[in-house]
């Protein structure tokens, strides 16, 4: 694998602010060339904190929501051509404590490790309720979460948690260049057994989660790169955490995505890094994956948005 580390956005800006314990503010200075003007809107005090691969925390008037937390980040061979779907699933309880938090909900997109892996250990945890779809929930059962604590949802719920909104959007995995994925399926009862390898985690599902604090900002979170261009269409979040995609399978897939999306005012391109490394080394680009590609799409597409490349933990303020 390459040794190219992915240029971050603002450096100076962003370790600085991450070493004084503040909030990188993002403010969009463009003009937007497409779509109906938005509301002018202050700076939020929410924080948002990029986990790795797809994970976010938000963090907000003492409030903590996680979506996707993957902290352990363990060897499967993914990255170096050793792929090892018997892979034995493991949980690193000290790191994850260490950066959750105290969540009182975890958005899980779909049921993948790298997506599920640690939401048992915060379940067990934390006083957190979990939203995914029904496999998650039977792999969560399997798991020995409380049913009470898992809320299943299909896409199209407006969730209110009282200062705020959960909207559930159907969603679609990622496609490799044969157009499938790894360990597609979905579970209506529970496994007969408690889940010990990756391949014990079946996609189930995909879902994609818009988070608005209460007068914003919203945040449109994909755990995967495809969508759903009619259950996306119209959502207009201000920032948009996009799914970088390590093929061309899904046709036209930045501009179908950000157009039905409303030209969001920022893009924060996720799961493009190297998510078996350690967090504190930084993230290093997937090279499977065209990620300046990816880049000149969305400013080709939408020219007044604003794009962020995020760095590990660093809080950021939208």
């Amino acid at each position: 694998m390459s040794d190219e580390r992915t240029p971050r956005f603002n450096r100076r800006l962003l370790f600085r602010g991450a070493a004084a314990g503040a909030a990188v503010p993002v403010l969009s200075t463009a003009a937007r060339a497409a779509g109906a003007p938005r509301r002018t809107r202050k700076v939020s005090e929410a924080e948002f904190r990029w986990l790795g691969t797809a994970g976010w925390r938000i963090d907000f008037d003492g409030r903590t929501v996680l979506s996707d937390p993957f902290l352990t980040r363990f060897e499967t061979g993914l990255f170096t051509g050793s792929f090892d779907e018997d892979t034995e699933l493991e949980i690193n309880e000290g790191l994850v404590a260490e950066h959750i938090g105290r969540p009182e909900l975890v958005l899980v997109s779909h049921s993948h490790w790298d997506h599920i892996n640690d939401v048992p250990f915060i379940a067990r945890s934390t006083d957190a309720r979990i939203v995914g779809t029904e496999t998650t929930y039977h792999l969560l059962r399997a798991f020995g979460v409380d049913a009470s604590r898992i809320i299943v949802v299909k896409g199209g719920e407006v969730l209110d948690f009282h200062g705020f909104v959960v909207e559930v959007v159907a969603s679609r995995h990622s496609r490799n260049k044969a157009h499938g994925y790894f360990a597609p399926g979905t579970l209506n009862a529970p496994p007969a057994a408690k889940p010990e390898t990756i391949a014990d985690l079946p996609e189930g599902d995909t879902l994609a989660f818009q988070v608005t604090v209460g007068d914003g900002p919203s945040a449109f979170l994909m755990g995967a790169s495809d969508f759903s261009e009619r259950d996306a269409a119209g959502l207009r979040p201000d920032v948009a955490m996009v799914a970088v995609p390590s093929s061309t399978s899904t046709h036209r897939y930045v501009p179908r995505l950000l157009t039905a999306l409303g030209h969001p005012g920022t893009v924060v391109p996720v799961h493009w890094d190297v998510f078996e490394e350690p967090l504190a080394d930084g993230p290093r680009q997937d090279p499977t994956i065209d990620l300046n590609g990816f880049l000149d799409r969305v400013r080709a597409t939408a020219p007044g948005t604003r794009i962020l490349m995020p760095g590990y933990l660093t809080p950021y303020r939208f």
